[in-house]
């Protein structure tokens, strides 16, 4: 899906989740490409406060994305 996309599935997600659920997981856009992913996942687990939904375009070589369910303790 489109970056667009993506942030608005992101958002529905959001809204329909328990707040018990937003305190164990981030809900991440990342590059729809597994090894883009990847990568991004692995700079995301090093300063998740420093990344922002934006962050995801500069990793994805061809601007498709998806949402992804990350648990906060992992690291």
């Amino acid at each position: 899906m489109t970056f667009n996309e993506a942030l608005k599935h992101k958002r529905n997600i959001l809204k329909n989740s328990s707040e018990f659920t937003k305190t164990l997981y981030d809900y991440i856009i990342i590059p729809a490409l597994e090894e883009e992913g990847v990568k991004y996942i692995d700079e995301f687990r090093k300063s998740p406060s420093s990344f922002l939904d934006e962050s995801c375009k500069i990793y994805s070589s061809d601007s498709k994305f998806k949402v992804f369910l990350f648990a906060k303790n992992q690291n």
